[in-house]
């Protein structure tokens, strides 16, 4: 009985253990079945995909161009990398929680990480002008300097228009830092390889090397815009009338009000197109029938113009302030004032009896904007243009008897 009782407990015992086996198979295989489905549910193919998405966009928003110009490129991956994670989160057990999230941050460092394990490059992402406007500051960001930062020397070469400019050796080193990373500056005197007005044909290209890196780069049009390639000029007249005027029932010209523009030649009539770090003198004179200097009427003191602002001698207010600002930065205009405003004409004006000559007839305004070497042309650019200065009179019946009335005026016309 002993042993028939033992045998029958071992039977037993075998077959609960054969009964837990297909249980923990029919589980196993269960569990297997619903990892599958899970991984065929709409939320894992979502998830999965943008992981892969924000892997891609990781590797594009690490490069150091790209953090130059958009500093929040960055959020890209991190709400891509948020959304897969929170799909996948879904779709598969509350317990791979803590999996999931190292999963989408290891996808969101890749491809910073690979970067910083290369070997250092360098990438030039910004040009600047000092406040002087005298140097052209490039920021040339560094990546992958996990093992060590690039610095020493530069050798840089400038094509203007395809021919060769300017080359030299520069020192360099990435010594500054920001949020984005470490970059470092090249200050280039512009005077030293300035050759004429940057545009889409003519664009300075710039070649740096330094180390493994060779770079190419264009620097920005409108930092290298210095030559005056046209002037105009023109001479408005401010009308008086009633008790302004003396013996001019109908009106009058109280003064000269004179305006200047001096930047790069325009098409058909428009003005010229402002330059703002030119560096120019402008020389405007009023002259009576001829040009010479027994007939000059109005010799307006020379306008020195040096990055965008404008100086002169008032002769103590006579010609306006004598300085401006910004000049070129909204336009080309450069108002030379006078003494008096007139809001009609949106400038100061210089009154008839404090010009040299006065009578009626012809005049001619010249303008001349002269340069310095290395921002000048062959020529300074002159400006001519022409008005008549004319009183004309009427007969008029007033209170039964008949008088005279008369009328100044001031026109702009072809030619003296």
């Amino acid at each position: 009985m002993a042993d028939g009782g033992l045998l029958k407990k071992a039977m037993e015992q075998k077959t609960e253990d054969v009964i837990e086996a297909d249980i923990k198979f029919e589980s196993d295989v269960k569990s297997s079945e619903n990892l599958l489905s899970k991984l065929g549910s709409n939320g894992m193919k979502l998830g999965l995909f943008l992981a892969l998405i924000g892997l891609i966009s990781g590797f594009i928003t690490a490069n150091p161009q790209l953090q130059q110009e958009y500093s929040l490129a960055i959020f890209l991956p991190i709400s891509i990398l948020s959304a897969s994670f929170f799909f996948l989160w879904t779709s598969l057990d509350r317990k791979m929680t803590g999996v999931l999230a190292v999963f989408c941050v290891l996808l969101l460092a890749t491809p910073y990480g690979i970067t910083s394990l290369n070997s250092s490059s360098l990438t030039i992402v910004d040009d600047e002008l000092s406040d002087d406007a005298s140097q052209i500051v490039l920021k040339v960001r560094e990546s992958g300097s996990l093992f060590g930062s690039a610095g020493g020397s530069a050798d840089i070469t400038i094509n203007y228009g395809g021919e060769k400019v300017w080359s030299g050796e520069v020192s360099f080193s990435v010594d500054r830092e920001d949020g984005i990373g470490s970059y470092g500056l090249v200050s280039l005197n512009v005077i030293d390889f300035y050759s004429g007005n940057a545009d889409d044909n003519n664009q300075y290209v710039l070649k740096f090397v330094s180390g493994d890196s060779d770079l190419s780069y264009i620097l920005t049009d409108s930092s290298l815009q210095r030559t005056v390639t046209e002037a105009q000029g023109d001479a408005l007249g401010s009308i008086g009338t009633d008790a302004d005027c003396d013996d001019h029932e109908d009106g009058c010209i109280l003064g000269i009000g004179l305006r200047t523009w001096s930047g790069i030649d325009s098409t058909g009539t428009n003005r010229p197109t402002g330059i703002i770090h030119a560096d120019y003198n402008v020389q405007a004179t009023l002259y009576y029938e001829n040009i010479d200097s027994s007939s000059i009427s109005i010799d307006y003191p020379e306008v020195s113009v040096i990055n965008g602002e404008a100086t002169w001698d008032s002769m103590n207010g006579v010609y306006g302030s004598g300085n401006l600002a910004n000049i070129g930065d909204f336009g080309s205009e450069l108002m030379l004032d006078g003494s008096i405003e007139d809001p009609v004409i949106g400038m100061q004006y210089i009154p008839v009896d404090e010009m040299e000559i006065s009578d009626y007839g012809c005049y001619i305004f010249e303008v001349v904007t002269s340069q310095e070497d290395p921002w000048s042309t062959s020529n300074a650019q002159t400006s001519l243009t022409y008005y008549e200065y004319t009183e004309s009179e009427k007969e008029v019946t007033s209170g039964g008897g008949q008088g005279e009335s008369k009328e100044e005026f001031w026109e702009q016309v072809n030619s003296c």
